[in-house]
């Protein structure tokens, strides 16, 4: 199937939630080579901001919306934002995350097709099994495609960002935890 815009949405903040994003998004990329990839996240530090950086090279759907999808009333803007903002109904969304409120949100913005593991994949527009927790595997069975994995390589992250890394990690000794609601 021949797909013009295709929107991803992560709603997770860190940037570590995003960077995980990248084989994910060069692989569709790759296979897709002439569709426009739109990106949607609930947080400012991802393409528009540091992520760019990285050389992953998507836009960002910009909808003024601070924390897509972290409150009720997003529902009821997020669509009339998409059509005053001119964008195109999307070909396929993809739902990165699994909370109601978000997938909600997100599927009031028209499209075509709907892809969202959500509540056991209620919310998808094909109603498929899927055999995986990994998202390009599912894809792959929705969208009945063979789309070959890419991995994001590690080389063409800027040298300044690797040297923070270091004064971050020193001696690549690491122990993290995170805080969440």
């Amino acid at each position: 199937m021949i797909y013009k815009n295709i929107l991803i949405y992560n709603s997770g903040g860190g940037l570590g939630d995003a960077i995980q994003l990248f084989p994910l998004i060069l692989s569709l990329k790759d296979y897709y080579k002439k569709t426009n990839f739109y990106y949607l996240g609930a947080h400012e530090n991802h393409f528009e901001g540091k992520l760019k950086d990285y050389g992953i090279k998507i836009t960002t759907l910009n909808l003024g919306i601070k924390y897509f999808g972290f409150r009720w009333w997003h529902f009821f803007v997020a669509k009339k934002r998409f059509l005053n903002k001119g964008y195109q109904k999307i070909d396929l969304i993809i739902d990165l995350q699994s909370k109601l409120r978000n997938t909600l949100i997100l599927k009031s913005i028209p499209h075509v097709n709907f892809y969202s593991t959500t509540f056991y994949n209620k919310f998808c527009s094909k109603k498929i099994k899927f055999a995986s927790k990994n998202h390009l595997q599912n894809l792959k069975i929705f969208l009945d495609e063979n789309i070959k994995l890419l991995n994001f390589n590690i080389n063409q992250i800027p040298k300044k960002i690797l040297n923070e890394a270091d004064k971050l990690l020193p001696n690549k000794d690491y122990v993290g935890f995170s805080i969440t609601q």
